[in-house]
């Protein structure tokens, strides 16, 4: 067996958009660099909308910590320090990534995730003008939300993962996890195990979103309807969250181009409702963090577009005349 052969990290002057507006040149090298770059900024970008949520507190995030037996009072003094860790862990990444840093931001994006269910059917509420964490005994929407949660949020712990598996991160010796992060060179295989990872993350974050719709029937998603001017209704949205149930299993199962496409610009669109709509009551364009923080739900499907380019590139007949 060959000894892995690493290379320096690609630098961001060898990304281009080659397969997505241009026909891909087939090279791995160029893959490699679109995929660690896709991933890289991606992860990045989830962190730091995660992370500007908890410098600017947010009530949403009181049940988690609930589950956790951390009393709201505690909680809305964590919520800084937290997302203040969460954006300095994006800045390394992007300025001088190490091993650990990325297996953290995988653990702790999967962590987050988890913490949907486990949350189980506690909600907030306001008494008096405060904050309260109470059981969600008279409605079982806020347990099924949870739960659909968990598998939106493929989108958070995914790029960090993928990340990982480029750079060999589950078969490094203990002391490269504290060295820096570097990559081996990319092989077919390795890009087609990434290709199978990231149409199951895109995959699973659809058809959880889904079940907002059809499933939690969340009047969060009527809200952002109506904020551009569609008259929603429950029907509308358990319509749609159907319709992206099947769009979910079609991007899993029958990853072509232009459903991959569809995919992308439809997260780029609905995710950023959550502006117009000002979800968090009162933030008005802070919202906007909302959008940045669901960046694996653009960044995955694009990785899957620039995979396809390569595959059509690598297969595609020579002309004999340049052979």
């Amino acid at each position: 067996m060959g000894a892995i052969i690493f290379m320096s990290l690609p630098s961001a002057s060898t990304f281009n958009w080659s397969g997505i507006f241009k026909p891909h040149d087939g090279r791995l090298e160029t893959l490699q660099a679109q995929f660690h770059w896709t991933f890289r900024v991606t992860a990045a970008l989830c962190f730091i909308g995660h992370g500007a949520w908890g410098v600017i507190t947010k009530s949403g995030w009181l049940p988690f910590f609930q589950s956790q037996g951390i009393e709201p009072g505690i909680a809305w003094k964590l919520q800084p320090l937290i997302g203040a860790f969460d954006v300095l862990m994006a800045l390394v990444l992007l300025w001088k990534p190490r091993r650990i840093v990325v297996m953290w931001m995988f653990l702790w994006g999967l962590w987050t995730a988890i913490l949907r269910p486990l949350a189980g059917n506690l909600k907030k509420e306001q008494v008096d003008g405060e904050w309260v964490v109470s059981l969600a005994t008279d409605s079982m929407h806020v347990p099924k939300m949870q739960t659909w949660e968990f598998w939106e949020r493929a989108g958070n712990w995914g790029p960090p993962f993928l990340l990982l598996l480029m750079a060999g991160g589950f078969v490094m010796s203990r002391k490269d996890w504290l060295g820096a992060y570097v990559e081996p060179a990319m092989t077919a295989a390795k890009a087609n195990t990434i290709w199978w990872l990231s149409r199951f993350c895109v995959g699973a974050l659809m058809v959880g979103h889904a079940g907002f719709g059809f499933g939690v029937k969340k009047q969060m998603l009527i809200d952002h309807w109506q904020a551009v001017g569609v008259d929603a209704d429950v029907s509308t949205i358990v319509a749609i969250g159907w319709a992206e149930l099947a769009l979910g299993f079609l991007v899993f199962l029958l990853p072509l181009r232009p459903i991959v496409w569809l995919v992308l610009v439809w997260k780029l669109f609905t995710e950023f409702l959550y502006v117009p709509a000002d979800t968090v009551t009162g933030k008005g364009l802070l919202n906007i963090f909302e959008w940045i923080e669901r960046w694996g739900d653009y960044g995955l499907p694009l990785a899957m577009l620039f995979f396809i380019g390569w595959r059509k590139a690598r297969t595609a007949p020579k002309d004999p005349a340049v052979a």
